[in-house]
């Protein structure tokens, strides 16, 4: 008698245990199945405008939606990515090269597509609202300047075929000496 009583209360604390833990996990603990479907409602709502899920509907999703759960996962995987990827470019026109590979990196026959395309389209949105982009230039600074140096290495060629008198014949004419020999001069009277 005395060894049922123990087991009867051994499954008693099992259960509230149990119950306990439950509450902890499932944050749809208690709810009826109205408030439930809201719930639901409310994170596919949030998974279709790329918005970031918490904890909590995760933990949802992974009780309730299995295939949802795997989805979420794998749009916040995606965004985490992109977002670093973006912490590296170095200029906005790179930037927005980096985005445009990521909406054009999800097939059109993904299932998860448009979830996909939202979470990229919200990174952008906060990218470009940050400080980070906002300092960026707006174009990349190496084909600039590579753009540059060509157009100099050009000029030297020309400048070295029309002036046969000039004293660096046999010198070329390093890019700074070419900028400083374009920079307009001004003379001060005194």
């Amino acid at each position: 008698m005395n060894m049922v009583l123990v087991k009867e209360n051994m499954n008693e604390k099992n259960k509230i245990w149990q119950e306990a833990i439950e509450a902890l996990i499932d944050p749809a603990y208690g709810m009826d199945e109205e408030e439930s479907a809201a719930y639901m409602g409310k994170i596919m709502a949030k998974l279709k405008s790329g918005k970031n899920l918490t904890q909590e509907e995760l933990n949802y999703l992974s009780l309730h939606n299995q295939q949802l759960y795997m989805t979420a996962l794998r749009v916040k995987y995606q965004k985490e990515a992109l977002k670093n990827r973006l912490k590296s470019c170095r200029s906005k026109e790179e930037a927005q090269e980096v985005i445009d590979n990521a909406v054009g990196g999800v097939s059109k026959d993904d299932p998860d597509k448009e979830y996909l395309i939202a979470g990229i389209r919200e990174v952008e949105k906060e990218f470009k609202k940050s400080d980070a982009y906002s300092r960026l230039p707006d174009k990349k600074e190496k084909s600039e300047r590579k753009k540059l140096l060509k157009y100099l290495d050009n000029k030297n060629c020309e400048n070295e075929e029309a002036s046969n008198d000039n004293i660096f014949n046999n010198e070329k004419v390093t890019p700074i000496a070419e900028l400083l020999d374009i920079l307009p001069v001004f003379e001060a009277k005194a």
